[in-house]
């Protein structure tokens, strides 16, 4: 099973360069980062997946992490029951006979088409990482012109609140100019 780490990061400049030096300083690949707006302004959210399996080297990701300035809180939630899930836009060219087959595909995944022009679909896919692949896989009898993955993002299950991050707090926890500097902004 790979690794999947939510981080908590004060929403600065640099802070996903800082997160990636350190992958790159301890010689480990992010199969996966995604970033975004959490719900407390100031803190941003990140999902990383590292292909890393081994105890050890899973908790000196963790250790390095918490010790960068502009992590505010980590959790790793890989044998945390979560749900996973990604979102990819994937454009594709088929040939007018081959419209009504690629509809039916699309439609059976769960995903649509949310634009088109002179035989050139984007389609939108969103599911587990296997469903997205599997859409892609299926695809391939197609033109598929370019694909872009968001990456993972990741989520603790409902009723597992033991392992929620109180943001609220992690808030309150900014420096005196920081504060002030984003009241006066805001």
């Amino acid at each position: 099973m790979k690794q999947t780490v939510i981080a908590y990061l004060k929403d600065e400049p640099g802070v996903l360069n800082q997160i990636s030096r350190l992958f790159y300083r301890l010689n480990y690949n992010i199969e996966s980062i995604t970033a975004g707006n959490s719900e407390v302004r100031g803190i941003t959210r990140v999902t990383i997946v590292c292909n890393h399996t081994d105890h050890y080297n899973q908790s000196l990701i963790i250790e390095n992490l918490i010790e960068l300035d502009c992590v505010s809180e980590v959790k790793d939630i890989t044998n945390i029951p979560s749900v996973i899930r990604e979102y990819a836009l994937l454009k594709v060219k088929s040939e007018p006979d081959d419209f009504i087959a690629l509809t039916k595909l699309i439609e059976s995944s769960g995903s649509k088409i949310i634009d088109n022009c002179d035989s050139i679909y984007i389609v939108e896919a969103t599911g587990d990482v296997k469903e997205v692949e599997n859409l892609i896989k299926k695809l391939k009898k197609f033109n598929i012109m370019e694909i872009m993955r968001s990456g993972k993002m990741a989520m603790v299950e409902s009723g597992q609140d033991e392992h929620r991050v109180d943001l609220e707090e992690i808030s309150r926890q900014k420096s005196w100019a920081t504060q002030q500097i984003s009241d006066a902004l805001f």
